[in-house]
């Protein structure tokens, strides 16, 4: 499957990803790998596989809760890209129009 810059470009937005001119072509040829892989897995005999609707744990190890000390404020936010006071500052993602 060839995929184009457009396509690239749409899927870029759809993941709200800005993508710079030399990033273009290394996403394209990633994404025709992986859509590359995906054939392969539709060659696959999956006759004998019986029909799965959610794959669940039915069981996981737990730990006993204990109480530890937190994290403080200053080292939470220390590596964050942006703040806003004592926050994280994330982008909006609703579109209010």
């Amino acid at each position: 499957m060839s995929i184009g810059p457009e396509d690239v470009l749409h899927v870029a937005r759809l993941a709200c990803l800005e993508l710079g001119e030399h990033e273009l072509e290394k996403m394209r040829h990633d994404l025709e790998e992986i859509l590359g892989y995906v054939e392969l897995l539709g060659e696959l005999d999956t006759r004998d596989v019986p029909p799965t609707a959610h794959v669940a744990v039915r069981s996981a190890p737990l730990r006993e809760d204990e109480v530890r000390a937190t994290l403080g404020t200053e080292a939470a936010l220390a590596e964050a890209p942006r703040t806003a006071g004592d926050c994280f500052a994330v982008p909006g993602f609703i579109d209010e129009g």
